[in-house]
């Protein structure tokens, strides 16, 4: 069969001629058991269990299909006679044959096929005729350079084709392929010997001209004589020529002479049409395929556009975050200065609350040891005017004049007196700096962070 070419050519890229022989019967036999014989019928239940699968996985695309009058077969028999080898690239080939040989069965095939289907039926739809949607799939399937793409959409989006699934639906179509290859044959058997009846028939006028066109002077010569001699050619002539034409009545020779001439010039001039009827074909197939690829060109190109615009938007949308985020890190660091300054400042205050409260308890210390001071003096003041009220009356000549020592208490009492509140008057005025400088620094950084652009 013309696809085992391709398995011959693949293998021997591979390895000398004798290895490639016995690899390409070793393959056959195990793996495509049936699929190469005379009538065919694992290669028709194949095509049949495809059908279904593609018509159960996207119906709207085998609606479409149904549409255009085109039948399924039509796609994937070439795909699996070959097995992708004249249909994908080399690298998604040798993919696609490595999983086939590593699995042991036909199922990566089918899944490679409705994988095609998934990646190109969305422009499959989009077509109006069926030559178009023929070649269409057929070029785009011979751009996938994407083989890991390919052989990921077919592994991992068709798990449920399995083996057993496959085996199942053979065992449902094999019986109907059966009954139609039995038929089939038995009406190319009927028709090989009508047909080889008919060829019999003309050589044997064809070999028995020269003997008739004899009997048929003979006749005209003695018609009562050699009747007789001349019936059996004929009917036997009538006889042809029925089977010929039963039309048709052909009484004479030269009648029948003009008649196979103009049968052969017939001949000659429906040949002639049909091979220029397929150079036309093959003409317009070269154009269909170019436009197509034309085509594909110009959707490339427009796709490499719009994703080179994509591309170039996130480039500048990265920029723009980047400066983004080194606006945000320059905005933190300053709160985060900020915030050093404000702790130092608030570690200073307290230092400083610390050392007033210090000085305080000092000062108080103080004003209580004079205190203590000035009340010891009291008494001793009180004690020495009892003593002078005494000496006063004890001699009235003397007067009465204000002691020394109780001028000193109370010039000593208001020095005490005057130090106290200069002490608490200074502790204030302190305190009441260090929370305006505190209230200051917070409204600082609170307008920083409402305004992180001036910065």
């Amino acid at each position: 069969m013309q696809a085992m070419n391709f398995f011959a050519g693949l293998l021997l890229l591979m390895m000398p001629e004798e290895n490639a022989f016995w690899t390409l019967v070793g393959i056959i036999d195990d793996y495509f058991n049936g699929y190469y014989t005379e009538e065919m019928i694992e290669s028709q239940v194949d095509q049949l269990v495809f059908e279904e699968l593609m018509r159960e996985r996207f119906p709207k695309l085998a609606s479409h299909l149904d549409y255009l009058g085109v039948q399924v077969t039509w796609l994937s028999a070439p795909w699996f006679f070959s097995i992708f080898i004249n249909i994908l690239p080399w690298e998604s080939v040798l993919r696609i044959w490595d999983v086939i040989l590593f699995e042991g069965n036909r199922v990566m095939l089918f899944r490679t096929a409705l994988a095609l289907i998934e990646l190109y039926g969305p422009a499959l739809v989009t077509t109006k005729d069926a030559g178009d949607a023929i070649t269409l799939l057929q070029s785009l399937a011979g751009s996938t350079f994407d083989s890991s793409q390919l052989v990921l959409t077919a592994c991992m989006g068709f798990l449920s084709v399995t083996n057993a699934k496959l085996y199942e639906l053979s065992e449902k179509y094999r019986p109907d392929v059966l009954l139609i290859v039995e038929e089939r044959t038995k009406i190319g058997r009927q028709v090989w010997k009508d047909s080889k009846g008919l060829a019999s028939k003309l050589y044997n006028f064809k070999h028995d001209h020269e003997s008739l066109m004899e009997e048929r002077k003979s006749a005209k010569d003695s018609v009562d004589g050699d009747a007789s001699k001349s019936e059996p050619r004929s009917s036997y002539l009538e006889e042809l020529l029925s089977s010929l034409n039963a039309d048709s009545e052909v009484d004479s020779l030269p009648d029948l002479q003009e008649r196979v001439g103009w049968m052969k010039v017939e001949l000659f001039r429906l040949l002639e049409e049909k091979r220029a009827a397929v150079l036309r074909a093959e003409e317009l197939e070269t154009a269909l395929v170019e436009l197509v690829k034309e085509d594909n060109r110009r959707e490339l190109s427009a796709k490499i556009e719009e994703l080179e615009q994509k591309v170039a938007d996130l480039h500048q949308g990265l920029a723009d975050k980047k400066e983004q985020e080194a606006a945000v890190h320059k905005v933190l660091m300053q709160l985060e200065q900020e915030q050093l300054i404000t702790e130092d400042a608030r570690k200073h205050a307290e230092q400083d609350a610390a050392e007033e409260r210090n000085a305080v308890i000092v000062l108080q210390e103080k004003y209580e040891k004079a205190m203590a001071s000035i009340a010891l003096m009291e008494d001793r003041v009180a004690i020495a005017e009892s003593i002078l009220e005494a000496t006063m009356q004890s001699e009235p000549g003397l007067t009465k004049v204000p002691s020394p020592p109780q001028t000193q208490l109370d010039s000593a009492r208001r020095k005490v007196e005057g130090l106290l509140s200069f002490g608490l008057k200074w502790r204030d005025k302190s305190k009441g700096k260090s929370e305006e400088s505190t209230e200051g620094k917070s409204n600082l950084s609170t307008q920083d962070k409402e305004n992180p652009g001036h910065g």
